[in-house]
């Protein structure tokens, strides 16, 4: 920094100015100006000295100056424009690897007129690209729109927190899946079925919450009987991969902190004055608390407070006790420190419960269903298609049943084998690759090593199968997803197929990131299905064995 005008002899007499001073001799110089000067209106005074006070109007924003710039070139270059009271430089210590930052500078003139000057004739040089009016931004504008959104989610847990009764932990990949599966088997948006009433519904769908945990969403549900429409949910096969965990509260919201032993003590004391009167109220309890990281300290909490501590950590439980984080401060900066710390509202319930009814592990129940093998696995999601479609649509007639069935890209042999113990069907199993044996022994498959295209030909010649075929099914991965449309036309074309044969393909896209981009290319080929060929009670599911970017795709071909 330099000034311009005479030599403050009193000032040379404590701090000794030169052309590079240091920044702590800066900070000593400004601080005996801070203790010598008389204000004016535009000024300071120092001993007949006139020195400028900062203002925006005298000063100028410099973008994109050189590397090389430093405080004495930017000076002696802005002094063609007036004065030069004082250079700043920001963001010569802002350069990283990974983040490239540019070097700027703000100039302030000892007059408004220098300042105006300098960005009239504002042209880019080797030294900067831009001179701007050094006005404030509006710095409040990003955080009273934060702040917005932070009140209208609180608003809108605490609007939850009054209507829900069971919360669902779910995989958030899965969460839109699971709404409509719920929508669907209560005949919300059926409109072909007449809508239950309001006393009869199972129960409603209030809305959802993101957590700070990877994947995890919590749905908030009302319904008439919680605790049996948790066993339910927990019981469903389809629903394991969507559900991690359910909790039965009641309605209304507490406020805790679970985040330090001092809360977890405070919030032990809160519900053993909610639930127990006495020590001796106090059943053989399960907790379950989310997120879970906070279980153990309230679990000792628990146990301190009550001086029952063995009571709530038996195999053996009749009650379960449900705690649930619903909200916590998501704002940033020392003021919100406090919110942070005691504005987090929590979701409890107790109510009877046993080991045999209300334990359970969805990730056992994925394996006891698919064995964990390959086979098991495309078992379950042709098996998924088809009960989703009956759901809706009714079951398939009898026609279907000890028929002619094709599987398109069947290794290692899970469709093959749902048709043919679903519907005791003859398939013929379409793959170049290898059949498990387990499929391959089964007597009604019928095994061609090529690809589909190939295998076309062979299927004609074949007198079982040419014009007796009533299932198509491909789970194929193309390189082009219209191809699986291509290929069902073809057969159809060919001859292949019977009349009223009914299909079941797995879209799979290949090219996207997000559900909307993926729906969009389905829908296209869904669309060039329905406009070229003779197809009936055409449906599209995301089901919960699809990866994000299948969706599955049946109907019939008359």
């Amino acid at each position: 920094m330099r000034f311009f005008g005479p030599t403050l002899p009193l000032l040379s007499a404590c701090v000794s100015i030169s052309e590079a001073l240091a920044p702590s001799a800066l900070h000593n110089q400004r601080s005996a100006i801070s203790a010598l000067h008389v204000a004016t209106d535009d000024h300071i005074q120092i001993e007949g000295d006139t020195l400028p006070m900062e203002s925006n109007d005298n000063r100028v924003f410099v973008a994109d100056i050189s590397a090389t710039s430093t405080e004495r070139s930017l000076t002696s270059t802005f002094a063609q424009f007036g004065p030069v009271h004082d250079v700043t430089i920001i963001g010569t210590h802002r350069q990283t690897k990974k983040r490239k930052r540019s070097t700027y500078c703000f100039i302030t003139f000892t007059d408004a007129t220098s300042a105006q000057r300098a960005i009239s004739s504002s042209t880019p040089t080797e030294e900067y690209k831009e001179i701007r009016p050094a006005k404030p931004l509006v710095t409040r504008v990003r955080s009273n729109a934060s702040r917005a959104r932070e009140e209208e989610r609180l608003l809108r847990i605490k609007q939850l927190g009054k209507m829900s009764n069971l919360i669902v932990q779910a995989q958030s990949s899965h969460l839109d899946r699971f709404v409509h599966y719920l929508e669907r088997n209560n005949k919300l948006d059926i409109t072909e079925m007449p809508l239950l009433s309001d006393e009869d519904r199972n129960c409603e769908v209030l809305g959802s919450t993101k957590t700070n945990s990877k994947n995890v969403s919590l749905l908030y549900l009302s319904c008439k009987d919680p605790i049996e429409f948790s066993r339910k949910l927990n019981n469903d096969l389809l629903l394991a991969r969507a559900i991690n965990k359910t909790y039965i509260v009641h309605r209304g919201l507490l406020e805790g902190n679970l985040s330090t032993s001092q809360g977890c003590n405070d919030f032990a004391q809160m519900l053993c004055e909610k639930y127990y009167q006495s020590s001796d109220d106090v059943n053989q309890t399960r907790l379950q608390v989310f997120p879970p990281r906070f279980q153990p300290c309230l679990l000792q909490s628990l146990g301190t407070v009550t001086k029952q501590t063995n009571k709530f950590i038996s195999k053996s439980f009749t009650h379960m006790l449900s705690v649930v984080e619903v909200y916590k401060y998501n704002g940033r900066g020392r003021a919100n420190q406090h919110a942070d710390n005691e504005a987090r509202l929590y979701m409890v319930g107790t109510f009877p419960a046993a080991p045999q009814t209300d334990v359970f592990d969805t990730n056992n129940m994925i394996t006891s269903c698919n064995d964990g093998d390959e086979v098991s696995r495309a078992y379950y999601k042709l098996e998924e298609a088809i009960a989703t479609y009956e759901e809706i649509k009714g079951n398939l007639p009898p026609e279907f049943h000890k028929s002619v069935a094709v599987d398109c890209g069947s290794a290692p042999g899970g469709w093959t084998k749902c048709l043919i113990e679903h519907f005791g069907c003859r398939v013929y199993s379409i793959d170049p690759g290898a059949l498990d044996p387990s499929v391959l022994e089964m007597k009604e498959t019928r095994h061609i090593q090529a690809k589909i295209q190939d295998a076309l030909p062979l299927l004609l010649k074949d007198t079982g199968a040419a014009g007796k075929v009533k299932i198509w099914v491909s789970d194929m991965c193309l390189h082009n997803m219209s191809d699986q449309v291509d290929l069902l036309l073809r057969a159809k074309e060919s001859g292949l197929l019977a009349s009223k044969s009914f299909f079941v393909l797995t879209l799979k896209c290949i090219a996207g990131h997000s559900k909307e981009a993926y729906n969009a290319q389905v829908e296209r080929a869904v669309d060039k299905l329905r406009a070229i060929a003779p197809v009936d009670d055409v449906q599209t599911y995301h089901l919960f064995s699809n990866r994000s970017g299948e969706r599955t795709v049946t109907g019939y071909m008359r």
